[in-house]
């Protein structure tokens, strides 16, 4: 904010008014978890490349995207979806910070002011409803990971 907004007057520093307004908080949000989740990314695909069955399918010819699609991906997402599912509750108090920074109307802006002005109910809500946020975000996460889980099939079958 300092050197893109104040420094350089590249973006506003504040408020809602267009679409300029999302880059910076977008970017202080966006910017830790997505090069993790690359990274975390990046090592499971080449760990599944390296795999017996991944040799065997380029042996017999198997179109590439099939083999990425079909017998890669769905082995390398588990770890991702596992990192991305962590990274939610560090987004939402990232959110927090972020609203407040940048002047954004939101629930992370309503928390600290009413922690500020004493107003313990409405903090004790926000943050309530902050955590059924999480707790749907992880369900998610998990039913995602057993759809997508290789060895269930092997379990029904």
């Amino acid at each position: 904010m300092a050197v893109f907004a104040i420094g350089l007057g590249w973006f506003p520093p504040a408020g809602k008014a267009g679409a300029m307004t999302y880059v910076l908080p977008v970017l202080a949000l966006a910017a830790g978890p997505a090069a993790m989740i690359a990274r975390i990314s990046r090592v499971e695909t080449l760990r599944e490349l390296g795999k017996d069955y991944v040799r065997l399918a380029r042996a017999k010819r198997l179109p590439a995207a099939r083999l990425h699609l079909r017998h890669v991906l769905p082995n390398t997402l588990t770890a991702t979806l596992t990192v991305g599912g962590l990274l939610l509750t560090s987004l939402i108090a990232g959110g927090v910070l972020v609203e407040y920074v940048f002047a954004w109307p939101g629930l992370g802006l309503k928390i600290v002011e009413s922690i500020t002005q004493k107003d313990y109910p409405v903090a004790q809500g926000v943050i309530l409803v902050y955590g059924a946020i999480v707790l749907v975000g992880n369900l998610a996460v998990d039913l995602t990971l057993g759809a997508l889980d290789p060895t269930s099939a092997i379990k029904e079958a």
